[in-house]
């Protein structure tokens, strides 16, 4: 934001100037005109304010949802076959494949839908 009291003072001086060229008939079109110059820049400080208060001027700075699903789906298929190798030699049986499956894809499942917060 460009905070310049010189340039309203500058403004403000333009405007005097323009309406004793005018005359008294343009009085009321100054004033208005000078008005809303004056209210354009009170909004502009109290936006700049607020922005300033909620953070809004920092840039965020993140990683996509798609790159971390990505990841996290990498990551679950590369322990999912040690652990399925680890399942099957010492408990064996397809069951316990079945839930050590069950499990790895509910852990990404529920990642996934914590991402999404």
């Amino acid at each position: 934001m460009t905070d310049n009291p010189q340039r309203h003072q500058e403004e403000i001086a333009a405007a005097l100037r323009a309406s004793r060229e005018l005359g008294p008939e343009y009085d009321e079109a100054v004033a208005a005109s000078l008005v809303e110059r004056v209210d354009d820049t009170i909004e502009e400080r109290v936006k700049h304010h607020v922005a300033r208060r909620t953070g809004a001027d920092e840039p965020r700075v993140g990683v996509a949802s798609n790159t971390v699903r990505m990841v996290l789906a990498l990551v679950c298929l590369g322990i999912s076959i040690p652990i399925t190798a680890i399942v099957a030699s010492l408990i064996g049986g397809a069951m316990s494949v079945f839930m050590v499956w069950a499990g790895l894809i509910g852990f990404y499942l529920i990642a996934v839908l914590g991402l999404r917060r």
